[in-house]
């Protein structure tokens, strides 16, 4: 049953606040159904002044390196002070000065008392240290609190350092209902980015600001009368504790940085991406076998400073397969979409543009319906998502209409169960969030998913082709950018589908094509009866690629000298 009001409190040190808090606190107050009640001070004690023999002594010198870079050179944005006390002037405030025990703080029961009076559903922390006691339980649905890690993995902190110095492709983020068991509560939300390993800034930045969203989405949630949102489940994490690293981990850390990113400069001018087309001569829904056959016939190489992507495909009237794509142009930066028919002997007809406008385009979703061949590009740089029709002598693409007023990356259209569905990512985590809008029929009316973004996972979110039924399930290809961008395909079981519920797992994993000259990714399949066309990418030194990063990179330099 749909609650009508939710009541939340804020636990906090004062009335400034990191800006990823500010901005969830904001996303929290924007939903409607959504009221703040109270705001729950920390009242520190005064400490006695100490002498700088006394401060010398006990400072922790194991971790001074951390310290001071983390004063003097750690400078995320989502990190920078907001002073929310004139925006926050009218909601009730109380202060409390919690009783340390050990590690954990505990409320005395007067305090509970006054917090119980203004009875609030959920309590978000955001400012004390770890918290045990009664206060976990003086809310409704308990005290909330983000972890910025995989706690399966990163119990403790500091945030996304760890991940960079193990070398993990992936950092976890969670949003749990606080247990007396440090970094392993009830999960309520959880989602997977991309660990820029020669940036700690960058990483932390994004893990912060995208995930201040998700309590906002559990509220949301909650006051639709999922009974089970505010539950969430209970980690089992027996992963051990971090801590602040000690001076030699610094050291470490700092030089795994200064590598990475002499890495990436290098890699930026040496290694590009050409991505070229694959025809498997099996269904698509073979890929679910345990061990599938992937004796992919790829077409020929593109040519110098260009490369074929994202194929989709259809049956012509005359018999032969034709294929839709992404031509893309290292020089201009900017791909089109054309069409090209491959023959058995693996010679090509000619390519032939069928959509070129003056922004990027890619990813020419395909769908038939009454014998036409219907075609929805990835124009996100336009803004919108528009509907195709390819003309009768297969020559252009012509416009039937505007589908979603939206910068949609790699839009994704199926009917399922009497409704049509969209999926596709925004910017700027293109790879990361997922988010679906419905309509009754395909031209529309589109009306976004009730939880977008519906899930946050770089590992599994981004569309990766056609979708499929098989066996009564629908199957959901997605991109998998965990290690490298485009770099596998996921094939996702949908449990749930429909406009106030979505739930998918991950059952097979696909590519690269191992010992073939396109094993460094694959980020398309696509179904075409019993064929399935896909795509995979090499890396290799491209010359126009090579010429507009050397141009890059100088712009950006000038503008850090001028600063």
């Amino acid at each position: 049953m749909p609650t009508e009001v939710l009541r939340v409190g804020i636990l906090c040190n004062g009335g400034t606040f990191q800006r990823w808090q500010a901005e969830s606190i904001a996303a929290v107050r924007a939903e409607p159904g959504v009221e703040l009640v109270l705001l729950i001070e920390r009242d520190a004690e005064t400490a006695s002044p100490k002498s700088t023999w006394t401060r010398a002594l006990h400072y922790p010198w194991r971790t001074v390196l951390y310290r001071q870079y983390r004063k003097h050179w750690f400078r995320p944005k989502a990190m920078e002070p907001v002073d929310l006390s004139s925006e926050l002037s009218n909601v009730p405030k109380i202060r409390c000065r919690p009783i340390l025990r050990g590690h954990a703080e505990l409320f005395e029961e007067a305090d509970l008392a006054l917090i119980r009076s203004h009875r609030p559903d959920v309590l978000l922390r955001f400012g004390f240290n770890i918290l045990h006691g009664d206060i976990l339980t003086v809310a409704t649905h308990g005290v909330w609190s983000h972890h910025h890690g995989d706690e399966e993995h990163y119990r403790g902190g500091p945030p996304a350092f760890w991940e960079i110095v193990d070398a993990q492709p992936v950092i976890g983020a969670v949003l749990q209902r606080l247990t007396e068991k440090l970094d392993a509560g009830r999960i309520l939300y959880k989602g997977w980015f991309n660990t820029v390993d020669h940036s700690l800034e960058e990483t932390v930045d994004t893990v912060l600001t995208h995930s201040a969203q998700w309590p906002a989405l559990v509220m949301r949630r909650i006051l639709q009368g999922d009974a089970v949102a505010a539950e969430g489940t209970l980690s089992t994490s027996k992963a051990p504790v971090r801590k602040y690293p000690t001076n030699t981990v610094v050291l470490r850390f700092l030089w795994k940085r200064m590598r990475n990113k002499m890495r990436f400069h290098r890699d930026s001018l040496n290694a590009h991406e050409e991505w070229n087309i694959g025809v498997l001569n099996q269904p698509i829904h073979h890929l679910l076998q345990t061990e599938p056959s992937l004796n992919v016939r790829w077409l020929p190489a593109p040519a110098q400073n260009s490369f074929r992507a994202d194929p989709f495909g259809f049956v012509g009237s005359d018999g032969q397969l034709h294929i839709l794509y992404e031509k893309f142009d290292h020089a201009t930066g900017k791909g089109e979409i054309a069409r090209l028919r491959p023959k058995r002997d693996n010679v090509l007809k000619r390519s032939r543009t069928v959509l070129e406008l003056p922004e990027h385009l890619s990813y020419p979703f395909v769908l038939e319906r009454d014998g036409e061949v219907l075609v929805i590009p990835e124009q996100a740089a336009r803004g919108r998502v528009d509907l195709y029709r390819l003309d009768a002598d297969m020559t252009a693409l012509e416009r039937i209409a505007t589908l979603l007023e939206e910068p949609l990356f790699d839009p994704t259209v199926l009917e399922w169960e009497g409704r049509w569905w969209m999926f596709g990512t925004k910017a700027p985590l293109t790879n990361v969030e997922l988010f679906i809008y419905h309509a009754p029929r395909l031209e529309g009316p589109w009306t976004p998913h009730t939880l977008n973004p519906v899930k946050a996972d770089i590992r599994s979110a981004r569309p990766g082709g056609t979708p499929f039924v098989h066996n009564g399930a629908l199957y959901r290809p997605a991109q998998d950018s965990s290690l490298t961008y485009g770099g596998r395909i996921a094939l996702n079981r949908v449990i749930a589908l429909d406009p106030e519920r979505f739930a998918e797992e991950t059952v097979r994993h696909i590519g690269p094509i191992g010992g073939t000259a396109y094993n460094k990714g694959l980020h398309t399949i696509a179904a075409v009866g019993d064929i399935t066309v896909l795509d995979g990418k090499r890396l290799l030194k491209v010359p126009a690629k090579a010429a507009r990063e050397q141009k890059a990179k100088l712009v950006r330099f000038r503008k850090r000298l001028q600063a």
